[in-house]
């Protein structure tokens, strides 16, 4: 549920993204969004509470530096490609990356559990997919992805890893670093940091939704299996198409469909263990 709940969560922060950089430079929005979320993330590393571990902060701050870097990538691509190859590929990699390190590590995977794992990052793929007008090659698309997939999948596994009595900790530098290299990527490409009012809002809540998700997913992988945390907080793309099909109409494609009927298997599969 934890999982789920922070699927929801990023998702509707990713669409919210996706609302903001229409009225503001998207690198602004991710710049600022990572600055306010500094703020909520420490108010529920507050409220948690925790014991404050010193490789926790320090597993954070890597990992913040890795979603920056991701984001950075998943938007340029973006830019030239919009979701069509840059986006499947981020997500199945973002969920495939802590699954990967976990088995190798020794973690256990009950046969039922895998099935749904595995459907899942079926699911990922296939809800993410859309129609591409962009003249870019799937080449420099797929570049992006994997920036997307190594830099976002990084940030999953760096929090994955914390202590379970780390509490919420470790996402206050994640997001601290995230924002410092966000500040500094502004300062080389010479972007005027200039934040419409308009975009406030949105921006506002990316940052209040994004901490939140990373707070549950860290909470469940605190209580639960970190494979299952991942692809089902990964799932995130779900939450996005459903938000992008109430506020703006968009039909869902049938593939779409298909990935979101998967997902509902996933789910099924992995909650029965």
């Amino acid at each position: 549920m934890l999982s789920l709940g922070a699927a929801l969560l990023a998702g509707t922060s990713d669409f919210l993204g996706g609302l903001a950089s229409r009225r503001a430079a998207a690198l602004v929005v991710t710049a600022a969004s990572q600055l306010f979320s500094m703020v909520a993330a420490f108010v529920l590393a507050l409220i948690v509470g925790g014991d404050v571990v010193a490789r926790d902060l320090w597993l954070g701050a890597l990992g913040g530096v890795g979603g920056a870097l991701g984001l950075l990538s998943l938007y340029a691509g973006y830019s030239v490609a919009r979701v069509s190859v840059a986006a499947p590929v981020a997500g199945v990699g973002a969920a495939a990356l802590p699954v990967l390190f976990d088995v190798a590590t020794g973690g256990d995977l009950v046969m039922r559990a895998g099935a749904g794992i595995t459907l899942g990052l079926v699911a990922i793929a296939l809800i993410s997919l859309e129609r591409s007008d962009s003249t870019a090659s799937v080449g420099v698309s797929l570049r992006y992805g994997f920036g997307g997939a190594i830099g976002l999948g990084a940030l999953l596994l760096c929090l994955s890893r914390t202590s379970d009595d780390g509490g919420l900790w470790a996402v206050v530098p994640s997001r601290v670093t995230g924002g410092l290299v966000m500040l500094i990527v502004l300062a080389i490409t010479r972007t005027n940091f200039r934040l419409p009012r308009v975009a406030l809002a949105p921006v506002l809540g990316i940052a209040v939704f994004g901490a939140c998700a990373n707070s549950m997913f860290v909470v469940a992988t605190q209580i639960g299996s970190v494979s299952t945390a991942a692809v089902l907080t990964s799932m995130f793309p779900a939450a996005t198409v459903m938000w992008a099909r109430l506020i703006f109409g968009e039909r869902l494609r049938r593939v779409q469909v298909l990935g979101l009927g998967f997902a509902l298997v996933a789910v099924g599969l992995i909650a029965s263990v």
